[in-house]
């Protein structure tokens, strides 16, 4: 009984501290039309509520007790390739846990893909590389969880990484490199580091462990040199950051013009989940499933329904969230009432598979309301894409109503006890 005080007395200490910064998380910027009668906060359908106990429970762990580490990772299109909402959902965890720390996670070389990078790091690189996304159905190529790959037949090639100065959770002393299992003719090392650094035995099919001798949050120059010249090609399927502390680790996954299908093609998907054994997982699909004038909703419901049972394989109780698309015009000047049947479709999909919703199009004001947010400065002249500042609204928004679901079930578990 004592103890039960003691941590109802510090759980509402930790709220009256974080308040005044909620208060960004669940208000939107002056100009924004939210819609009327809409709550922000996530949709527990069919048995959902149940899979997030352990989540909530690791959560609080966390918060009370500064113990163990929780991985997110979200999964969607160009909304989460350009990476301003997963960034500022690490730096809403980073204000909301009182140490602050995490990890970056699992991060790709966009740039060698010919394609756009995450704003909070840059990529350098040499050698000549091949490169295959989920959305281009003309190559047959293997994908992870990232559904881009990058491939070189070089005899050397090499990757830098550089983690900018705002970046969060940047430090890091432990890295996982997924690559192609039979690419063991490959030596992997890091030039300016020797003695600092060593494989983790036994090599795994599939990835291969280095850990660091101290932490290192600026760059890492990474290179790779053929031993076996019968060997044809390096693949390379992403890093995984880590540190070990005590934290969040936020992972994402966004590929431009991603459909849910895109994301069924991706066949090493369940074994890098297994890999980085996430706590919660965010599926952020629709916009572009939804975008051609003709939109098969059914089809829609049962291909994402595959997507989350493919999800699921490893871990039949991981809790995940769906959270629907915005308003958005077609040919930047058409509206698209097809985005109304994609949130009514998400939420379908949600009872069948016991997910939670975050129904951001409904609290964006539904029909029409991308002209308002247009109009407000926070959406890009194609009416399809938010600016930086649109998506951290959007952002903050998310995580108050993560942080919503989070406080009612603490309150009723105190309740409860």
């Amino acid at each position: 009984m004592k103890n039960h005080i003691i941590r109802i007395i510090c759980f509402i200490l930790f709220v009256l501290t974080i308040l005044p910064t909620h208060a960004q998380w669940t208000t939107p910027s002056p100009g924004v039309r939210m819609g009327e009668n809409t709550n922000n906060h996530f949709l527990f359908l069919g048995n959902a509520e149940n899979t997030y106990k352990r989540f909530f429970d690791s959560m609080d762990s966390l918060i009370m007790k500064g113990k163990g580490t929780i991985n997110i990772v979200q999964i969607g299109d160009s909304h989460i390739q350009a990476g301003f909402i997963p960034e500022q959902m690490r730096k809403d965890f980073s204000t909301f846990l009182s140490s602050g720390c995490g990890a970056r996670g699992l991060i790709f070389p966009y740039r060698i893909a010919k394609t756009n990078n995450p704003a909070d790091y840059s990529v350098k690189y040499s050698g000549k590389w091949d490169h295959c996304r989920n959305v281009e159905l003309s190559k047959s190529c293997n994908l992870g969880l990232m559904g881009i790959m990058v491939q070189t037949r070089d005899t050397v090639a090499e990757i830098t990484f550089h983690f900018k100065e705002n970046c969060t959770f940047r430090d890091f002393n432990f890295i996982r490199i997924f690559h192609d299992p039979m690419d063991t003719s490959f030596h992997i090392d890091f030039p300016g580091l020797a003695g600092l650094y060593h494989p983790v035995f036994p090599r795994q099919n599939g990835y291969t462990d280095f850990r660091f001798n101290s932490f290192f949050c600026d760059s890492l120059r990474i290179r790779i040199v053929k031993k076996d010249t019968a060997k044809k090609y390096f693949t390379l399927y992403g890093i995984d950051f880590e540190n070990g502390d005590p934290g969040i680790v936020y992972s994402a996954s966004g590929i431009n013009g991603a459909e849910v299908t895109s994301f069924l093609r991706c066949d090493l998907m369940k074994d890098q989940l297994k890999m980085l054994r996430p706590d919660w997982i965010i599926l952020s699909l629709g916009t572009n499933d939804a975008y051609p004038v003709h939109f098969d909703k059914e089809e829609f419901i049962n291909n994402y329904i595959l997507l989350i049972k493919k999800i699921r394989e490893q871990n039949s109780a991981i809790p995940i969230l769906l959270t629907s698309p915005g308003d958005s015009y077609r040919k930047h000047r058409y509206d698209n009432p097809n985005m109304e049947k994609a949130r009514e479709a998400i939420l379908e999909v949600a009872k069948r598979t016991d997910c939670a919703v975050w129904d951001f199009y409904s609290l964006m004001g539904g029909p029409k309301s991308i002209m308002h947010w247009y109009k407000a400065g926070l959406v890009a002249k194609d009416k399809l894409h938010f600016d930086k500042q649109g998506y951290i609204i959007q952002a903050d928004l998310l995580f108050g109503a993560f942080m919503d679901a989070y406080v009612s079930y603490i309150d009723r578990s105190n309740i409860s006890e």
